[in-house]
């Protein structure tokens, strides 16, 4: 498995576009920077807009972007259908290929941090590095997981990169609607309703309930969710949709 994850990112240095995909992680956080400076706000404040803007935004648009250019060009190229020639399964190839996408996650949300920290230097004091750092690495594990039904489309059911990538930007957006709705004027009554079970909901509920929030932000603290309970629903979430994404994966046609 560790070879194929190897050979995975072997194949995605000759390819630029990964590079420009990734490169939202450092582009994003400048125009915050700019924001905090001119309204004097917290390092907090300005992660939590880097947050909600980079990582429910645009992770899942990032993600799904990078799927069509892992999971496609095999089977336009007839690539996928000379591998199986060696004994490797289906199986082994899917799943690391997701490995390859839950790692590009979260080297993404620790490029966004890298550079919110340097933003920081300008914007106000940076507390508890080794949290911010943590959460990161959490959040690019489960932004991975809340992606993972526009991954399993693509790989699954994508023949053309245009419409995969459409695909891919429609999910972001509706996942980041969501989520906006759930932080505006009567959003606590949003997250009493079905829509809070979402993934990217449970991810946002994390967050909630993961750094301290202001005094007008208080209402929302009954609706956190504790590490040990999204822990225990991204592995029921992804096993899920892994397993099915592994089988209909493995009736492709190739």
């Amino acid at each position: 498995m560790l070879k194929l994850i190897l050979c995975e990112f072997q194949k995605l240095k000759r390819r630029r576009f990964i590079a420009l995909s990734m490169s939202i992680a450092f582009l994003f956080p400048v125009p915050m920077l700019f924001l905090a400076i001119r309204q004097n706000l917290s390092f907090a404040v300005l992660f939590r807009m880097v947050f909600i803007f980079g990582e429910i935004l645009f992770l899942p648009c990032v993600l799904g972007v990078l799927s069509t250019m892992i999971f496609l060009p095999e089977t336009e190229n007839d690539v996928l259908k000379n591998i199986l020639t060696i004994p490797v399964s289906k199986t082994r190839i899917f799943v690391s290929k997701c490995i390859t996408l839950m790692i590009l996650s979260i080297i993404y949300c620790l490029a966004e941090l890298s550079i919110s920290l340097v933003a920081s230097c300008f914007a106000g004091e940076v507390m508890q590095v080794k949290s911010f750092i943590c959460f990161s690495i959490l959040s690019g594990v489960f932004m991975f997981a809340a992606s993972l039904p526009v991954i399993v489309f693509i790989a699954a059911f994508g023949k053309n990169i245009v419409i995969s990538n459409i695909v891919s930007f429609i999910y972001g957006v509706v996942c980041f609607a969501f989520v906006f709705l759930c932080m505006g004027y009567g959003g606590e009554a949003i997250l009493k309703t079905k829509i809070a079970v979402l993934p990217v909901v449970t991810v946002f509920k994390w967050y909630i309930g993961y750094f301290p929030l202001e005094s007008t932000l208080q209402d929302f603290m009954p609706y956190a969710m504790s590490i040990a309970g999204i822990l225990i629903y991204m592995v029921i979430f992804s096993l899920i949709m892994l397993s099915i994404g592994t089988i209909i994966y493995r009736k492709k046609e190739v």
